[in-house]
């Protein structure tokens, strides 16, 4: 059997306006020895057909039709049947560099690393693009040591610095070898288990398991910005699942001895998330009653208390230390006019 050297995982669900767009940039890849699995998670549009029918047209893609599980349990799909040399995934509403994949393959067979990341854009549909942080020069993790570094900025920067993180933790931001993927049984977690994270957490399980990383400043992935994505909207039970993933973020850095740089970290990645979804909530659609009532059932979490005894966040900027102030105090009102502005 001959194995692609790519295989690029798609999930997806209620895309037909940008599903298009991302393909034409898969099938134009420079690197044309891939394979491309769509994963329809029971999409309720028309992109169950779309898919069949670029399945038709193109010998390269593959679908899979299953049971709406969300973008996880979907790319989990993809990769039971995945036979590429190497794993890529794409969002349906984002779109690749066309020779994103030639290049990254190139580097990773180069350098036999056991994966590569590289920068992304992001993007909207007024037109606007705007680069993420990132890597900003070719980077080789060859230790132990290099490599457990690479795990806690992934997770968040320590409470000094001026920005909550510098490298993104996307799943979509990096290429992996499959077979390491597949003899360890590394799977993504569920987005409805976990507000928060699940990208971070595939990208943790196989770092751990990694002896040779290389970063790249190339950036080759482009991010919708959708306010309609799951991603962007806020559920009510955001707090409490983003705890839940909290507490098994900290199991996990105790079980591999990240110690104290290890908690300061998902601290601090909990603590953003958590003024991010105050700020996505409060400026989205419901009533100010609503509001107001959520922010309540947010500051009553215990694990604040906890925090601000044991976190130093008053090392934190001063904007970021004012706002975990006012909710570990409780001030929902003050908060609300925060997160409006």
């Amino acid at each position: 059997m001959i194995h692609p050297k790519v295989s690029i995982i798609i999930p997806v669900y209620n895309v037909e306006k940008y599903l298009p767009r991302c393909m034409d940039s898969l099938l134009n890849q420079t690197l044309t020895d891939i394979e491309i699995i769509l994963v329809d998670d029971e999409s309720p549009d028309n992109c169950p057909a779309i898919c069949d029918e670029y399945a038709k047209n193109d010998n390269r893609v593959r679908v899979i039709h299953k049971k709406n599980e969300g973008q996880g349990y979907a790319r989990n799909a993809g990769l039971e049947t995945a036979t590429g040399e190497y794993i890529a995934f794409v969002d349906s509403d984002d779109y690749v560099e066309l020779n994103a994949y030639q290049i990254l393959y190139s580097v990773a067979k180069d350098s036999k690393a056991d994966a590569v990341y590289f920068n992304y854009q992001r993007f909207n549909d007024q037109g606007n693009t705007w680069m993420e942080e990132g890597f900003d020069k070719k980077i080789w993790y060859q230790t132990e040591h290099d490599i457990r570094g690479l795990i806690l900025d992934m997770i968040a920067n320590p409470p000094k610095e001026k920005n909550d993180r510098d490298i993104n933790s996307s799943a979509c931001s990096a290429l992996f070898r499959q077979d390491m993927i597949k003899k360890s049984g590394i799977k993504f977690k569920s987005e409805r288990e976990f507000a928060c994270g699940e990208d971070l957490l595939f990208n943790f399980d196989y770092l751990i398991r990694s002896s040779s990383v290389v970063a790249i400043p190339d950036a080759l992935y482009n991010y919708r910005v959708n306010q309609s994505s799951y991603s962007r909207a806020v559920q009510p039970d955001y707090i409490t699942k983003m705890h839940l993933f909290y507490q098994y973020l900290l199991t996990l850095l105790r079980k591999n001895n990240f110690g104290t740089d290890g908690y300061l970290r998902a601290t601090r990645l909990v603590i953003g998330y958590s003024r991010f979804a105050m700020r996505q909530y409060v400026q989205s659609s419901v009533s100010k009653k609503e509001k107001m009532q959520w922010l309540k059932e947010v500051v009553r979490h215990n694990y604040w208390k906890e925090i601000a005894v044991t976190y130093p966040y008053r090392q934190l900027p001063f904007k970021y230390t004012l706002h975990f102030y006012l909710f570990h105090k409780g001030y929902t009102r003050l908060l609300y006019y925060l997160s409006k502005m």
